[in-house]
């Protein structure tokens, strides 16, 4: 080949690298990093950051605790029943002499009372031992008999649990009403009640309102064991 073949050949092999250059500038800048021994960088494509957001939790409302209802004592008056174990009691009969404890006695019509317990029954038998807290009480007594009011029989005692030492005691030969007072508090009382040809009777246990007020205790009604 003559030396001018090689000279065109030279120059366009020259006018090549020279357009390639110019079209890849970023070729040129890559061996040129090489020469230099550092790795040309590459280009990271670096995904947009994920923002967790948390997500709304749900409250949880507690539910309302239950507040504990107090157990409100039953209102006056407080019925007393008879005892199942009769025979337990120091005195289980009435005397023959109830005539001695007087006739009933007079009752204000003026005072304001409160019933705050009572019997009601048609037959005889021993109440529950009770006591009463009020220093001043009455014993309102109603005996019914509308079939054979001629031969009807009330009998009744009060009595101290402890010795059966009768405190009061009321006779009605015939259906009628009788008013005891009594003065004895804060201990253990029973009742003997003897019926006969009697359709029924209540024992209303009353006391005046200040008496009823100021003690703020409520009679107890408890059972023999």
């Amino acid at each position: 080949m003559e030396t001018g073949d090689l000279l065109t050949v030279a120059v366009g092999l020259f006018i090549v690298l020279v357009i390639a250059l110019i079209a890849n500038p970023h070729y040129l800048s890559g061996q040129q990093a090489s020469i230099h021994g550092t790795p040309a960088p590459t280009r990271m494509v670096i995904p947009p950051a994920t923002v967790s957001v948390p997500l709304p939790t749900t409250t949880t409302v507690p539910a309302p605790v239950a507040t504990p209802v107090l157990a409100l004592t039953p209102v006056p008056p407080y019925r007393i029943y008879y005892s199942d174990k009769p025979f337990s009691y120091p005195s289980v009969r009435l005397p023959d002499n109830l005539e001695t404890y007087g006739e009933s006695d007079i009752r204000r019509s003026d005072q304001d009372i409160i019933t705050f317990a009572y019997v009601e029954e048609s037959r005889g038998g021993l109440t529950r031992v009770f006591s009463v807290p009020y220093p001043v009480w009455t014993m309102n007594i109603k005996v019914v008999d509308n079939t054979t009011p001629n031969i009807a029989s009330f009998r009744m005692a009060l009595c101290y649990a402890a010795n059966g030492t009768i405190i009061e005691g009321v006779e009605l030969i015939h259906p009628g009403t009788a008013y005891k007072k009594i003065q004895t508090s804060n201990i253990p009382l029973y009742l003997i009640v003897s019926t006969s040809n009697i359709e029924g009777y209540r024992i209303d246990m009353q006391t005046s309102r200040q008496y009823y007020e100021q003690s703020g205790v409520q009679p107890s009604n408890t059972p023999v064991s």
